[in-house]
């Protein structure tokens, strides 16, 4: 077996052996790679979706979600609510998001340590973790030039009604030229993405990497070896085909919260806590017509956001909102278009004057990953009074700034639409619903389901992320996270698994 292995095209051993068996390779399961890796141990990395870079990365919408996407980006919770986004894709989420790179602050560090009795994340202690995740990502701000119309009009609006923003950062390298594709991954590879940075590294220490490697379930987890059953996938990531073995000592789940959680439910690992505590951070779309031409298309699709309206403290963690400038390819738009046939055709031919923002709504932990009948994950989530007025704030807020804008019409894609031309109209807010399917809600950043915490009565996973009730199993995700880090998650989930797995590097082998 070689060091990068596509199972759909080679045969793998029916028994693999080896120290440390991680699955998923998003930003969680490739520190941990890298890092363990180098300490000496030796690594295999287990990864659902294929391998994409470069050109096989084709920027057409059907073909990349159907391959880089978990459920070909038809994810939804049960209710048809919300709709799930994260990668199946060697390198994770960060090959398909929109390399934003916004750190958790320090408030939420101080939050877990004493809301959830994890000493050793405050924010002093996780300070050179957050450092590293940062360099990791390289880490800079959008230069000025890079700002697209979109984002620029966004904040035109904000400047003239005084409201405060930033330039974000992000972790694009130099040969970066714009393509506007992001959501459906870089063809010039200028992400610096796990796929680019961490996984050669690991390869280069010796660690061996598994793509189209299904993780079934974990056996004898209580036990101090450990049996991951595992199918290899066909070339299209469809069918099962092959059955097999990763035997290993200690067990790493990196696989967001909709991978991570129904592993460890179909092999009976964990206690009462598994599966509770999710954070979904729903996101609110909108969109807003001009008289000239927008092209958002064009350029970084994100890369301002109104921050006057967001909080943070050490009491309730994230509050308020975020408006961020946001756009996708045609289909993601014509997705969120909220008229039906010649109607929504005729919005369509519009796609060069149309701005769009998502705003991030940061929110409880109330959602639960069960298992289905095929033992697949079913997301359970329901909007809280307190999350639906803040949203209904976020809506009226980012038209007033579209329309302070120039803008000509906002349209907020519910059912029926809602397509408002001047401010008077947003009295119209106060009286949505914002009941199940009736607004095209996103969540990209999932969050818990297997909660850290000082003690089982209040979580899954200890202080490590060793669930608890098992002999070095661990999850090194988002999923082990006891709140919302941050409104994006790469760099609180790459801090976190520097710590993590700087600890386990640390252990003896024996």
């Amino acid at each position: 077996m070689t060091t990068l292995t596509d199972c759909s095209l080679t045969a793998v051993p029916s028994q693999i052996d080896c120290d440390i068996c991680i699955v998923g390779s998003g930003f969680g399961g490739a520190t941990a790679a890298r890092i363990l890796a180098v300490a000496g141990r030796d690594v295999v990395v287990l990864e659902e979706g294929g391998d994409f870079t470069g050109k096989s990365l084709t920027q057409r919408d059907a073909a990349m979600y159907d391959q880089l996407y978990v459920q070909r980006g038809g994810a939804t919770t049960q209710d048809m609510g919300i709709s799930l986004l994260a990668g199946r894709v060697l390198g994770g989420g960060g090959v398909i998001n929109a390399c934003d790179v916004v750190p958790a602050e320090d408030a939420i560090w101080r939050m877990w340590q004493k809301r959830f009795g994890l000493e050793e994340f405050s924010p002093e202690a996780m300070a050179p973790f957050a450092r590293q995740a940062l360099a990791d990502l390289g880490a800079r701000p959008i230069r000025e030039e890079q700002i697209n119309r979109n984002n620029a009009i966004l904040r035109q609006g904000a400047a003239a009604l005084g409201w405060r923003g930033e330039v974000m950062q992000h972790n694009r390298a130099d040969h970066c030229k714009g393509l506007g594709t992001c959501l459906v991954g870089c063809p010039l590879d200028a992400k610096q993405n796990a796929r680019i940075t961490l996984i050669p590294k690991a390869i280069g220490a010796g660690a061996r990497v598994l793509c189209r490697a299904r993780a079934v379930r974990i056996e004898a987890g209580n036990s101090e070896q450990k049996r991951v059953q595992c199918r290899s996938l066909d070339r299209r990531g469809y069918h099962e085909q092959q059955a097999f073995e990763v035997r290993a000592k200690i067990v790493i789940l990196a696989a967001n919260p909709l991978g991570t959680v129904p592993l460890l439910l179909r092999s009976g690992l964990g206690n009462g806590h598994v599966g509770r505590s999710l954070s979904l951070q729903p996101q609110v779309p909108i969109l807003a017509l001009f008289e000239q031409p927008v092209d958002a298309f064009h350029g970084i699709p994100q890369s301002y956001a109104v921050t006057q309206f967001a909080t943070c403290d050490e009491a309730r963690g994230h509050g308020g909102f975020r408006i961020e400038g946001i756009m996708g390819t045609p289909g993601i738009v014509g997705s969120l278009v909220p008229q039906a046939g010649v109607a929504g055709k005729e919005l369509m031919t519009q796609l060069r004057n149309i701005a769009a923002s998502l705003l991030l709504l940061p929110d409880e932990s109330v959602g639960r990953i069960a298992l289905g009948g095929a033992g697949q994950a079913v997301v359970r989530y329901d909007l809280t009074a307190e999350w639906r007025q803040r949203a209904r704030q976020a809506i009226r807020t980012a038209a007033r700034a579209y329309f302070a804008a120039g803008a000509k019409t906002v349209v907020l894609p519910t059912v029926p639409p809602k397509m408002w031309t001047c401010e008077a109209d947003l009295r119209q807010v106060d009286a949505l619903s914002l009941a199940p399917a009736t607004l095209p809600l996103l969540s990209a950043h999932q969050q818990g389901g297997v909660r850290m915490a000082a003690s089982e009565k209040d979580g899954a996973a200890d202080p490590t992320g060793r669930v608890f009730g098992t002999r070095d199993v661990y999850v090194m995700d988002s999923s082990g996270f006891p709140t919302t880090a941050s409104s994006h998650t790469m760099a609180p989930i790459l801090a976190v698994a520097h710590r993590q797995a700087a600890r386990l590097a640390g252990r003896s082998k024996n």
